[in-house]
């Protein structure tokens, strides 16, 4: 095989992962009751009404922007709430994108991919990524803005970063977050020695003059349109509301951020005696001042904490190459253990539903409100033995990496929802969204 064809195929297969990842569960349901519910509500007010999302409570616009442009751009073949859902897949998929790039600036070109996989493997995202979530606009735009601070010595375009990231953030209802990390940025030349040049200077200046530039413009846009700031910037979350929560994000960090804070530990244990490096002032600085920021949060929520996986993120990304094999081994094992288990809890709850047996497992899917229990669907089950049979193929071709673990870990955590998508996303899809809701107030209401 050509050299660039043996480099291109597992490329194409991590980009095939990230797909795999990223869109089951976007597209094919109603919105559903919680999150994805009431950002579906905002989207379909302001598209009836006409209204500018930066003017309704809690609705900055960037997100409502975006899922606009995909709604429309998908309109022949998908319905709006689906078309809308995929502007939360792009946000992601932007994530993903300059967080691996940041990696690449900090740790080698060899950690990209390791930082986008570690940060798809949290636990965290799974959900919130798959659901309308305006916060997945803040995640993407502080994305850019760490890899525009991670490029502040090496390179003019980490201006632009920084700075579009800066402008996206606040149009995201980040304002808090963009001063945080602008502020980041201009405090990293006093610990460290690589952002005193006069490049990294050059930079930082004019990033923060874009920043400041476009944020003007759109003040006095907001100005002339008579929008209360502190709503059109989303700082009503700092201000009302219920007592400060202060332990909210550390006390669901543990299994938020798995497996990425373990890994993120043991980079901070190998890098102990290099601390005045930007690969670790950068992103411990950028955690610890979120953590601060995020102490404040009146109302504090997952959806905010997504924010929170970057750092980590890159933290894990380098020290997974660095894992002893010992800790490699147990971490795919572990994965290949708690998602095979998961698996065949979704096979016996497929039986159940589909086949009515075990029948006592059955009867309790109908008490638990699904419909259509004993009914046998085809189609999912031979969806489900594809996606199961491509997982333990997988698996078996895997090459000895140090990407492996994680790799396990990501592609086994995506098979355990795809195949959750294939058995069961209609049966949820009845359940959880307010189609529900409706038939049982028909019901009540007399003829």
């Amino acid at each position: 095989m050509p050299r660039c064809c043996a480099a291109t195929l597992p490329q194409l297969g991590l980009l095939l992962l990230c797909a795999a990842w990223l869109l089951p569960g976007l597209i094919g349901h109603a919105p559903w009751k919680g999150g994805d519910g009431e950002h579906f509500m905002h989207l379909w007010l302001l598209l009836q009404n006409g209204i500018a999302p930066q003017t309704v409570a809690a609705t900055p616009p960037l997100y409502y922007w975006m899922a606009s442009a995909t709604a429309w751009l998908t309109s022949p073949l998908l319905t709006l709430a689906d078309g809308a859902r995929l502007a939360s897949g792009v946000f992601v998929a932007l994530a993903l994108f300059f967080t691996a790039r940041s990696a690449r600036v900090l740790y080698g070109a060899e950690t990209g991919w390791a930082a986008a996989l570690t940060l798809l493997g949290c636990i965290g995202l799974l959900v919130r990524g798959h659901e309308l979530n305006a916060a997945t606009a803040q995640f993407a735009a502080a994305a850019l803005m760490l890899y525009g601070i991670a490029l502040m010595p090496q390179a003019r375009r980490g201006a632009w970063a920084l700075g579009v990231g800066a402008v996206l953030m606040l149009l995201a209802g980040g304002a808090a977050e963009a001063a945080l990390f602008l502020l980041l940025a201009w405090l990293l030349p006093l610990l460290l020695v690589d952002y005193r040049t006069p490049a990294a200077w050059r930079t930082l200046i004019w990033g923060t003059l874009i920043a400041l530039a476009a944020s003007a413009v759109w003040l006095i846009y907001l100005t002339t349109q008579s929008i209360p700031f502190v709503r059109a910037f989303n700082l009503q979350r700092w201000f009302d509301g219920e007592a400060r929560q202060f332990t909210y994000y550390p006390g669901i960090l543990g299994w938020y951020a798995w497996p990425a804070w373990p890994l993120a530990l043991w980079a901070l244990y190998r890098g102990r005696r290099q601390w005045r490096t930007p690969c670790i002032v950068l992103p411990v600085s950028a955690l610890l001042g979120l953590l601060v920021l995020y102490a404040f949060d009146r109302h504090p929520g997952e959806e905010q904490g997504l924010i929170l996986l970057l750092p980590l993120a890159l933290l894990g990304a380098s020290g997974l190459f660095s894992l002893r094999r010992g800790a490699a081994y147990a971490l795919l094992w572990f994965s290949v253990m708690l998602f095979g288990f998961i698996a065949l809890l979704l096979w016996v709850y497929w039986s159940a539903h589909d086949l009515g047996t075990p029948a006592r497992l059955a009867a309790r899917l109908t008490r638990f409100g699904l419909l259509h229990v004993g009914e046998f669907r085809p189609w999912t089950l031979v969806l489900g033995v594809v996606v199961t049979l491509l997982w333990i193929g997988i698996l078996a071709r895997l090459p000895r990496s140090p990407l492996r673990p994680m790799l396990v870990w990501t592609a086994s955590m995506t098979f355990v929802w795809v195949l959750l998508m294939s058995l069961f996303q209609a049966p949820l899809d009845r359940r959880l969204s307010y189609a529900s809701v409706s038939q049982q107030l028909v019901a009540q209401v007399p003829p």
